[in-house]
């Protein structure tokens, strides 16, 4: 899911009491007597949205229609460098809302919008443990190599994914309490992240309110956990037909059957991450070739040079295949690949074994399966 903080701040969320509809946000910031301009800032279908309206006295109103709440930036930009932007982010929704204060829009109090009364509601649950893991990744960073294989560090190591573990706990909780919140909606999304765990996620989908699943991001939602579905761990992967270097056909279980375990690897010649891990696979499919594991390296590139050359470069002697159409690559799309570098590590029959191994984690499962 896109975050417009990427850009300037924020994203989308929700009250499920309106699904799409007219909104009307008045504002009043007494102090600012100044004439002025108030700028909004939010995404919408994909798209960053700018909107601005006269202040006057104070006094200011934003009229639209949105599909679904909607996380915005409402902001008085500053008048000179040596000051900041007046800047807050809030959860925008169908409805009739305001934003008041004293001095500032920073400062302002919102009224009317159930989704930003859940969103804080949630942020004050999970802030303890969000507040202590972030504290153990600060003191992990600044740790040593030789530090890391210390007992010190190891337990370190347990108590920050234990806090992992209790973040998510509590946003599933929030689910289970708030079923007809979209911010329980778009805590379901963001408990997925870019690789699902159905089911871990489709009961909780399932347990949301029906008027949710209309919203954009409810349908969304459904799509992706259909495509984990049928790419999870045990469940055989639907085949697929792609062009070699030479541009030849080449199919993922022609391949599949060659071994005794392949990795389907996603990756791009353009992908700084995807050139970093090369190495590890090539270290990989030189340990454990000989003993029945294959490669097919699916490339999200859209030229064909680039991507042969990177294959030479970076020394990977397996199967290559790519539409050389970038994201829309059929591969891609047909198992949900939202990111790269990605993999999946399938049997001789192609059922999935693992997803997203990086690094020494591919060695080490491919050590334990075929060093027996």
């Amino acid at each position: 899911m896109k975050s417009i903080l990427t850009i300037i701040f924020g994203v989308s969320s929700i009250a499920a009491s309106a699904q799409s509809g007219k909104y009307t946000l008045k504002g009043y910031i007494k102090e600012h007597q100044q004439a002025d301009t108030v700028y909004m800032f939010y995404y919408a279908s994909g798209e960053q949205i700018n909107d601005s309206v006269p202040s006057v006295n104070g006094r200011f109103v934003f009229k639209g229609t949105l599909q679904q709440p909607t996380q915005v930036v409402l902001m008085y930009r500053a008048k000179s460098r040596k000051e900041r932007n007046d800047a807050r982010q809030f959860y925008l929704e169908p409805g009739n809302m305001t934003l008041e204060a004293k001095d500032s829009i920073r400062h302002a109090v919102l009224k009317g919008s159930a989704s930003h009364t859940d969103n804080e509601l949630l942020s004050g649950l999970t802030k303890p443990a969000t507040e202590r893991f972030v504290a153990l990744k600060m003191a992990a960073v600044k740790t040593t190599v030789e530090e890391r294989e210390l007992p010190a560090f190891k337990a370190l190591e347990k108590h920050y994914y234990a806090l992992i573990d209790t973040i998510r706990g509590l946003k599933r909780d929030f689910v289970k309490q708030h079923p007809k919140s979209f911010i329980s909606l778009e805590t379901v999304e963001n408990l997925g992240g870019m690789v699902i765990n159905y089911a871990e996620l489709n009961p909780l989908y399932e347990s949301l309110d029906a008027s949710l699943k209309l919203t954009p991001l409810g349908k969304e939602m459904a799509k992706k956990l259909a495509i984990a579905k049928v790419t999870g761990v045990g469940v055989q992967l639907a085949d697929f037909t792609s062009q070699d270097t030479s541009r030849n056909d080449l199919k993922l279980y022609d391949v599949v059957k060659t071994g005794k375990i392949t990795l389907i690897d996603f990756w791009a010649s353009w992908c700084g991450p995807c050139r970093a891990e090369n190495p590890n696979v090539v270290k990989a499919f030189n340990a454990f070739h000989d003993k029945g594991f294959n490669i097919l390296s699916v490339s999200l590139d859209d030229k064909l040079a680039p991507w042969k050359n990177a294959i030479i470069k970076d020394g990977m002697p397996w199967y290559h295949v790519s539409g050389l159409q970038k994201w829309n690559e059929p591969a891609a799309k047909l198992y949900g690949i939202e990111g790269v570098p990605d993999n999946f590590l399938v049997d001789e029959d192609g059922k999935v074994i693992a997803r997203g191994l990086r690094g020494a984690a591919l060695y080490k499962k491919l050590e334990s399966i075929l060093n027996k």
